[in-house]
């Protein structure tokens, strides 16, 4: 039934149990493809704390960001491994949230969006509605929220 799972990851705890049971259904399903993806939104200078650039190497806030939403990926990814799922991909993006996560869902052909019920977004999250529900409310794609 689910031959390709997209599960966003963020770091934070909600995003574990989604990940929990993205690799259940991946290896209920005859070992489905997992594809992992972690969304960091552009910051500009202005928008930055100096506290986010690592001093023995100085790098733009973005960089800072990517490689912060690469270490996430690696780092789910090698959690859900360990858990038993066959065939997992991580990628990292830049761009808004659920925008980039449905775009992404769209483009690998994704049967299902596992993603937690609330993740680490911030106060703007809250006010304007989060992540996980606008992404359940505009996809096409069938999305199963973990809570």
């Amino acid at each position: 039934m689910f031959s390709t799972i997209l599960c966003p990851v963020d770091g934070s705890d909600q995003a574990v149990k989604a990940l929990d049971f993205a690799v259940d259904m991946a290896n209920r399903f005859d070992d489905a493809r997992l594809l992992l993806l972690c969304v960091y939104r552009h910051h500009s200078p202005m928008e930055s704390t100096l506290s986010m650039v690592r001093p023995l190497h100085p790098s733009t806030p973005d960089e800072a960001l990517a490689d912060y939403a690469r270490e996430i990926v690696a780092r789910a990814k090698a959690y859900a491994e360990e858990r038993g799922a066959k065939t997992v991909e991580g990628f990292a993006k830049r761009g808004q949230p659920s925008r980039a996560i449905i775009a992404f869902a769209e483009e690998h052909k994704a049967d299902v969006i596992v993603l937690g019920a609330r993740g680490s977004g911030d106060i703007g999250d809250f006010l304007l509605g989060s992540v996980s529900h606008k992404v359940s409310g505009l996809s096409p794609v069938t999305c199963i929220l973990v809570k």
